[in-house]
């Protein structure tokens, strides 16, 4: 139901801006923010309750202190690679950011095998791909408002002329994957062929929006959401904790991720315009992808492993 209600969310979005009024670009810029605030970063923002559930379902010892040391350790290293070797940095980025949109949006399939995180991966190639290559003249300028993407613009050239090319390798990976998976697991034909209609409705909706209403509509609800109902429904079926207790820590921590953001702009340009502004988001979500990746990654590996479906929805699960 959540998944049908953003597919006519985004359509409805679509129409808009194709057929009934453009919407400008600080009307874009605001809804990317507003969704950043009340989605995007709530959606991390349970990563030290899924992780200690995540200890406790594999009956591990698990320490809050050890936890955040290793978490703003690996936040920090990933930082410094982008700091230093942007070029390496921001292709890592794709990398985890493909694979972890894959697992959010294919948890419920079975791809523990070498197949199915070929097909988790490829997923995320194409969704990204469609993002950023099809609207590669709306992401140029965010990368030459650093000396990094100036020193790396021949690379970044190339990615232009080659864009389409590049975008069709993803899709030729992604339905190759797709065909073997499924060839190796018939038994819910019924549920494949929903998926690929699904993903097909997903793709024509970011074929068509700018980028940044492309990302508002992927990351920010389509992909935020869905984690965020994936990581209530896993605390409440193996934790202690109330779904009272999950929201405040949920409330908690965004503030402080929100606070860490914030002071990583003010050490840059972050509220020069809003260009700038959209740039600095991009690469706080992509420091915190990292450390995030690897929790969620527990998680729906847990999830696969017990065969667990999610519970049925309470109230606060339907507004979700």
């Amino acid at each position: 139901m959540l998944r049908l209600l953003m597919l006519f969310a985004g359509g409805l979005l679509l129409v808009i801006q194709q057929w009934v009024y453009a919407l400008p670009n600080n009307v874009q810029f605001i809804l990317f923010m507003t969704g950043i605030l009340l989605v995007g970063i709530p959606h991390g923002a349970a990563d030290l309750l899924v992780a200690s559930t995540n200890a406790r379902v594999e009956s591990r010892k698990f320490s809050s202190i050890l936890f955040l040391a290793s978490y703003l350790l690996r936040l920090a290293l990933f930082a410094a690679v982008l700091w230093f070797l942007p070029l390496a940095g921001n292709l890592l980025f794709i990398v985890f950011a493909a694979y972890h949109f894959g697992e959010t949006d294919l948890h419920q399939f079975k791809t523990n095998t070498v197949a199915g995180k070929v097909f988790v991966f490829s997923y995320g190639l194409v969704v990204l791909g469609v993002i950023l290559l099809n609207h590669f003249d709306e992401v140029l300028p965010l990368y030459m408002q650093f000396e990094s993407g100036k020193t790396y613009i021949q690379f970044i050239h190339f990615i232009d002329q080659y864009r389409y090319v590049i975008l069709s390798f993803t899709g030729l990976l992604f339905f190759v994957s797709c065909f073997v998976y499924f060839s190796l697991h018939r038994e819910n034909s019924q549920q494949q062929g929903v998926f690929l209609v699904r993903f097909a409705v997903i793709l024509l909706i970011l074929f068509h929006l700018p980028v940044i209403l492309g990302f508002t509509f992927y990351f920010v609800f389509w992909h935020s959401l869905l984690s965020l109902k994936n990581v209530i429904n896993y605390l409440r079926q193996n934790s202690v904790h109330s779904v009272k207790f999950i929201l405040k820590q949920i409330g908690l921590y965004s503030v402080l991720a929100m606070a860490g953001i914030t002071l990583f702009g003010l050490t840059g340009s972050m509220f020069y315009n809003a260009d700038a502004m959209t740039v600095y988001v991009f690469l706080g979500l992509a420091v915190l992808t990292a450390p995030h990746m690897g929790v969620m990654h527990e998680m729906y590996r847990s999830m696969r492993r017990s065969s667990t479906a999610p519970v049925p929805a309470d109230s606060v699960i339907k507004l979700l």
